[in-house]
């Protein structure tokens, strides 16, 4: 039986943390906002907000339209729930001592891409949203509106980091087993 050292105990220990944290957001994002969407005045309670809707959801929206809304609005979260899911199996990789692997790279570039996805999307579908969200206003009341802010700057530039990461180990790995051959 191999012999782990104290770091990869932690690391393996880290990593199944970081996996059910993980699996919990995947669970729990598309939840918080179908909540925020079918039952908007009493997710106003818990302080659920959702970026750059542009129109206040509240009961007045009818429920047809929010969730006709709520459809738009789970788009981007698939991405999101794409991220989260693939930080799982990267964490169960890590938590296996599987960090140079293919899979964990693979894992690593999902991650990337869903975010910056997720990001292009939320974008996209903020126009339908709000047009939807304030469609029974009537005409010269309805809104559509777009919105970029700090919070998506910060996940592009979070997703270039993972990617650029990602590139990076799998150019090492790429360089160790070259190198390996040779002996």
């Amino acid at each position: 039986m191999p012999e782990f050292s104290q770091s990869q105990i932690s690391l393996a220990r880290l990593s199944r943390l970081m996996a059910w944290f993980s699996a919990a957001g995947f669970v729990l994002v598309p939840a918080i906002i179908a909540v925020i969407f079918l039952y908007p005045d009493q997710s106003a309670a818990l302080m659920f907000k959702l970026d750059h809707l542009g129109v206040p959801l509240d009961s007045s929206v009818p429920f047809a339209y929010r969730v006709a809304a709520l459809i738009c609005a789970l788009i981007p979260a698939a991405f999101t729930m794409w991220a989260l899911w693939s930080l799982r199996t990267l964490f169960l990789h890590y938590a296996q001592g599987d960090v140079f692997s293919r899979a964990a790279f693979s894992a690593l570039n999902h991650v990337a891409i869903a975010l910056f996805a997720g990001v292009i999307m939320g974008f996209v579908m903020q126009a339908p949203i709000s047009a939807i969200l304030s469609w029974h206003l009537g005409a010269g009341h309805r809104a559509i509106s777009l919105g970029f802010g700090s919070g998506d700057i910060s996940t592009l530039f979070i997703a270039g980091v993972v990617l650029v990461i990602a590139r990076v180990m799998a150019e090492a790995r790429r360089v160790a087993d070259e190198n390996e051959s040779f002996v």
